[in-house]
């Protein structure tokens, strides 16, 4: 999470409206920009966002020039914007269901269960999905990026999981102190993030061969971090 997100209080947390998405933002592009946003994702994937400039894109999703781009997106930042959020859409609605599918077993209140579902709609969605592995490297680069943070440029609307998994995770731990609380949020957000964009840099797509090692790094770090969001706090509340 970014420093906008984690700097929510107690309150906003618990009274911002949850708002839901009601399609993907791929319903609103036509077929070249959506196009040039799968050129584009693996390209920032490999190179590095900061590295691939609006030129290549068109060059290499078969446009004529330059304008091509600028028409669809208006500029390199809104590019990227939306490819963050069409991903986010996807793994937002994972999210909520896992999170629904918790509330109607009752189980609201189970830090460990909260944690480990939403961190696994990313974590499966990087393993399943044909445009994972490419994903969830733009992702960290982005979210180390002071002008591309997700938190920053995708609408709200995609993130709204996240925000709801905060207000239960709240709800669940009253005794923690606000920052350590926001504190961790951010480490359980970042960490899961950056764990699996190194394991894809080291190991390439998930495959038959090493899903088996990729489900045990989740599974690890998923506990780690169950660990810390549930440790008892050293600050006075």
């Amino acid at each position: 999470m970014s420093n906008t997100s984690t700097t929510l209080s107690r309150k906003r947390v618990s009274q911002v409206t949850i708002q839901r998405a009601t399609e993907s933002p791929d319903a609103q592009l036509s077929a070249t920009a959506r196009h040039m946003l799968d050129v584009a994702e693996p390209l920032f994937a490999e190179k590095g966002i900061e590295q691939v400039s609006l030129r290549e894109i068109v060059a290499a999703s078969g446009q004529r020039n330059l304008s091509a781009a600028r028409y669809h997106f208006g500029s390199r930042e809104q590019l990227i914007a939306l490819l963050l959020a069409r991903r986010l859409w996807f793994i937002n609605e994972d999210r909520h269901a896992r999170l629904d599918a918790l509330e109607a077993a009752g189980r609201a209140g189970d830090v460990e269960a909260l944690v480990r579902e939403s961190l696994d709609a990313l974590a499966s969605t990087v393993r399943d999905q044909p445009w994972g592995a490419d994903y969830v490297r733009v992702a960290a680069q982005a979210t180390f990026s002071p002008r591309l943070n997700p938190y920053d440029i995708v609408d709200p609307i995609y993130l709204s999981g996240h925000t709801r998994i905060a207000r239960l995770l709240r709800a669940a731990l009253p005794d923690l102190p606000e920052r350590t609380f926001h504190d961790r949020m951010r480490l359980i957000s970042n960490e899961i993030v950056f764990t699996l964009a190194r394991w894809i840099s080291d190991h390439g797509p998930v495959t038959s061969p090493t899903r088996r090692r990729y489900d045990a790094l989740v599974r690890h770090t998923i506990e780690f971090l169950v660990a810390g969001m549930k440790a008892p706090s050293g600050e006075p509340t």
